[in-house]
């Protein structure tokens, strides 16, 4: 696991989230967590905590069925870095 992607789970469960997976393919960073419909503003907030704004092109927070295991927040994005 990378730095980014330990850092990024570590902000997540430090505000309570249940982090299923991080993963970074090529320059998209894919953060899942196990809740439905959590706000984006605070998903976003998290995540600028450890990457820098100028740094994330195109963020994405979405709610989709991950591996059969019902409803989960997926927050997706670039990374320039």
């Amino acid at each position: 696991m990378s730095e980014l992607q330990a850092d990024l789970r570590a902000a997540f469960e430090d505000e309570g989230y249940d982090v299923d997976d991080v993963t970074v393919n090529r320059d998209q960073v894919r953060i899942v967590l196990l809740a439905e419909g959590e706000s984006a503003s605070d998903l976003e907030a998290i995540t600028y905590g450890v990457v820098d704004e100028d740094d994330v092109l195109t963020m994405n927070v979405t709610t989709e069925q991950v591996d059969g295991q019902g409803m989960s927040t997926v927050v997706t994005f670039r990374h320039r870095g």
